[in-house]
């Protein structure tokens, strides 16, 4: 059996003392600034100048914004930390570039937070995890072993919206295929459920429901508490902020944004442990899996339309995306590429164009229950299909 070496990132939960809790806010923000500073310079080069700007642009520039006395407060976190924030904002315009994903954004400092560190930046020893600026190990809770003898090549330290704090830690290590077996299938990606063509069916978890309820709840709690700090300062309750005027932000506004961040949290981890469930049990049980190509982009656009043109139904289309984006559609072919490659198995991805798929899509507009069975009928033959002339079918 061939053995592969791969790249596994292997993610703990640890326990900052306050005085590495304050040190990881700083490196956070300080990594965040540098993201958006690196943004906004980049832009407005390319948009006002017509010129490219690289990292190592933006790289030489980093001694001068720390002698700045505006700025003076990016000498308190390590250097790499600012540097790898750079390498980050050139990765996102590189996969924009390469059509993979939108233009970049700035970051907020009310999503999960992050920063990176390079092996120069970090000590491991006996199982010991000291970060630069550091004078003490982090206390992390080891819930699954590190391999033996294993060095992390970098280190992501991440706070979630719920407070929490996480590490991972990324390193080389060598795979072995498992035993060919002679399942194959065909999977269907619904929003209620994930049916294959072997009769077996994975239905979403219904704790993603509550939860999304519940996050509701707590957005309008935050949606009334803005309005009373508007109002606080003289303002109507749906009146926008001018450019530089800051909300006034309570201790019970505080609490209700961390209530928001935790129920988010919450569904994210939900929804990933079904993920993972789902993809791994799907990779063992058969050697080749076909599945639909779907644009999710094009299957989640907003209905709304504009002004001259004003869309309908946009109320339950809304409630649509927020269904295949809840199941995760993306997520769970990426993860099913990757495993099968681990796992020595095959993926056939059909394109959504196919003529064998037509067939398959005409049946969208019959009751559901009739749309599920014949599915699964048609992903019988294509799974069939795939293994005779799969280079047809792949794109």
């Amino acid at each position: 059996m061939t053995v592969m070496l791969i790249q596994r990132a292997y993610r703990y939960r640890f326990y900052p003392t306050p005085d590495q809790a304050d040190q990881l806010a700083r490196s956070f923000g300080c990594a965040r600034w540098i993201y958006n500073w690196g943004l906004k310079e980049r832009s407005t080069a390319f948009y006002n100048n017509g010129q490219r700007v690289y990292y190592k642009d933006l790289a030489a520039r980093l001694k001068g914004l720390k002698q700045d006395p505006e700025t003076s407060w990016l000498s308190e976190v390590s250097s790499v930390v600012l540097q790898q924030s750079l390498r980050h904002l050139d990765t996102a315009f590189t996969k924009f570039f390469k059509k993979e994903s939108d233009y970049p954004t700035f970051k907020s400092r009310r999503d999960n937070q992050s920063c990176s560190y390079m092996p120069n930046a970090f000590a491991f020893r006996e199982g010991k995890l000291t970060l630069a600026k550091h004078e003490a190990p982090l206390d992390i809770c080891w819930s699954r072993p590190f391999p033996k003898g294993a060095t992390p090549s970098s280190v992501t330290v991440t706070r979630t919206t719920g407070g929490k704090f996480y590490i991972s830690l990324l390193t080389e290590e060598d795979v072995s295929p498992l035993p060919k077996v002679k399942g194959e299938v065909g999977v269907d990606l619904n929003t209620s459920e994930i049916v294959c063509s072997n009769g077996k069916r994975y239905a979403t978890p219904l704790k993603l429901q509550v939860l999304e309820q519940r996050k509701r709840r707590y957005q309008r709690a935050c949606r009334r508490k803005i309005a009373a700090a508007k109002v606080s300062m003289g303002l109507s309750r749906n009146a926008k902020l001018s450019k530089g005027v800051k909300l006034p932000v309570s201790n019970n506004l505080r609490k209700a944004y961390w209530k928001v961040g935790r129920v988010t949290e919450h569904a994210a981890n939900v929804r990933k442990d079904w993920q993972h469930k789902l993809t791994t049990s799907i990779v063992r049980e058969n050697q080749t899996i076909a599945m639909e190509s779907l644009y999710v982009r094009g299957m989640t656009a907003s209905a709304k339309g504009s002004a001259d043109k004003p869309g309908s139904n946009v109320k339950a289309k809304s409630g649509l995306n927020r269904s295949v984006l809840n199941a995760g559609f993306g997520e769970i072919a990426r993860q099913l590429e990757y495993k099968a490659v681990w796992a020595g198995r095959t993926v056939v991805k059909i394109d959504r164009w196919y003529p064998e798929f037509e067939a398959v899509f005409e049946l969208r507009i019959r009751p559901q229950r009739v749309f599920r069975f014949r599915h699964v009928n048609g992903f019988v033959q294509i799974a069939d299909k795939a293994m005779i002339e799969g280079s047809e079918c792949q794109y």
